[in-house]
């Protein structure tokens, strides 16, 4: 069965502040192998970069973006690594590079993953707690501080049916009702 078409309209604007972390992040800095004592996402989410950034999940607030360097999410294949993000309420992640399954697990999930290839230096185009707003459908990035208007890579339709439904298993259910 094909993947109904979207058009922009359907798919919203992330606006939220920027938390900017360097390159090489890995799931473990994400969450710690220590902390995942249960299946239940909630129950640990408070823990999410508790080693690098202690304040990051008591301080987070919805649809704030996470702004990371090259190889974001390197480590382990941990899918609890973007589920803890997703359960915060981070409205999406944007980085130079991802590591390839965070990547698949974020869109997983109905978490965005965005690439700027440009991002040689996070800090060239965002600062912690400015105020960004992603286009996610059109490719495009705001900095209200700086008024500049970044260019992302698009994300596929595809992945995008799977950010409206909410995640892989939503968009399956959907498309099993049909």
């Amino acid at each position: 069965m094909p993947v109904k078409s979207l058009n922009s309209e359907s798919i919203p604007s992330i606006k939220g502040r920027a938390w900017c972390f360097g390159d090489n992040v890995s799931t473990d800095d994400i969450i710690a192998g220590e902390h995942l004592t249960t299946l239940n996402l909630e129950d640990i989410a408070q823990q999410a970069f508790k080693t690098i950034r202690p304040e990051f999940a008591k301080q987070v607030q919805p649809n704030d973006i996470i702004v990371g360097g090259h190889a974001f999410g390197i480590g382990s294949s941990r899918e609890s690594a973007p589920g803890i993000l997703h359960v915060l309420g981070v409205g999406a992640v944007i980085a130079a590079s991802f590591a390839r399954l965070f990547f698949r697990n974020a869109f997983n999930l109905g978490l965005p993953a965005v690439e700027i290839p440009a991002f040689a230096n996070t800090l060239d185009l965002v600062q912690e707690g400015d105020q960004l707003t992603l286009h996610l459908a059109r490719g495009k990035l705001y900095n209200h501080r700086s008024r500049k208007t970044i260019e992302t890579t698009r994300i596929p339709s595809f992945l995008l049916s799977y950010l409206k439904a909410g995640g892989a298993i939503p968009l399956l259910k959907e498309k099993l009702v049909q």
